[in-house]
């Protein structure tokens, strides 16, 4: 039985799409993803360091996954995230204008910055109340007229979770697209689960025989599956992953329960005063009742003259 490792686990992802020795294959997956065909092909990337150097001393240091300059003056960053850490819009906002002004040397004039696109795989839902579908392309764009503020801007979402949704129920009408094997691969491993999709390998191998690129995606994939030092590196990436999503959890379930205690006691506090205030409103009820002045009710309660009022105007005239 052959073994995969879960590419979903970036530092798997970083080895079969992010080494230069196996530079074919980045340049296929990008073709995919980006729909590019005929002349629009990409055919030709060079890889870039992915260490975006911090601007000031406390400022912030990240890394990239892959990071590519094609032959056609464009920059592609492609990120994949499996914990959802809920900042990953501003996170790709700010990649984005990193890479896309460090571009620029000095001296430079603004029309030499190259297009930047970034492609962001998640196996979670990023937008689930917004769309079903599993890939989503966005630019800037004029709210009314729709047209571009530059096309030096583009987002790609593949979210592998609607992905898997669509594989299930609607296969046939997905299979024609180009990211469509490609998705299977990074879909087929689930490390979380510990499970391998045999019917999604099966599939692919059909689209092996007739597809050099994925034929060679696999065999690269089956190999650095069984390497033993990558076997120990993709381990220790998966711990941490694990370790990193614990505590992500126990930190949202803290604040959760914080959030709770604070909503109660406020809500007491916010009870006890209106069981207060209703109380004061009753005892004025009943001096009106017994027939006492107004201003020694006002006295007794703190009450003001309109709220009495009020009080007199909710009572029968039968309660005198």
């Amino acid at each position: 039985m052959k073994e995969y490792l879960d590419l979903k686990i970036d530092f798997m992802f970083k080895q079969l799409f992010g080494n230069p020795n196996r530079k074919s294959l980045t340049i296929a997956f990008l073709n995919a993803i980006l729909h590019r065909s005929e002349a629009d092909r990409i055919v030709d990337v060079q890889f870039e360091s992915t260490e975006l150097t911090k601007e000031t001393e406390d400022g912030k240091m990240n890394r990239l996954d892959v990071l590519v300059l094609t032959d056609r003056s464009e920059r592609i960053n492609v990120e994949i995230q499996i914990v959802n850490q809920h900042d990953l819009p501003e996170r790709i906002l700010y990649y984005w204008a990193r890479v896309f002004s460090r571009s620029l040397a000095k001296g430079q004039p603004y029309s030499m910055l190259p297009p930047t696109f970034m492609i962001t795989i998640l196996n979670y839902r990023l937008f689930p109340h917004e769309t079903e579908r599993f890939h989503t392309v966005f630019h800037i764009r004029e709210d009314e007229e729709h047209f571009l503020w530059s096309p030096h801007l583009e987002f790609h979402v593949i979210d592998l979770q609607q992905f898997m949704v669509k594989w299930k129920k609607y296969n046939r009408e997905i299979k024609r697209l180009p990211e469509y094997p490609w998705l299977m691969m990074l879909s087929a491993v689930d490390a979380k689960k510990g499970k391998i999709d045999e019917f999604m390998l099966s599939e692919l191998e059909v689209f092996a025989m007739n597809e050099q690129e994925i034929r060679e995606a696999l065999e690269e994939w089956e190999s650095l599956s069984v390497n033993p030092v990558n076997r120990y590196e993709y381990e220790m990436r998966l711990k941490w992953l694990r370790d990193q999503l614990s505590n992500l959890q126990g930190e949202r379930r803290a604040g959760w329960e914080e959030g709770l205690k604070k909503g109660m006691e406020e809500g007491l506090k916010k009870g006890l005063k209106q069981g207060r205030e209703e109380g004061v409103r009753q005892v004025a009820i009943e001096m009106l009742r017994s027939g006492l002045e107004q201003e020694v009710i006002m006295s007794v309660t703190k009450i003001t003259e309109e709220e009495l009022d009020e009080l007199k105007k909710k009572l029968s005239p039968h309660s005198f």
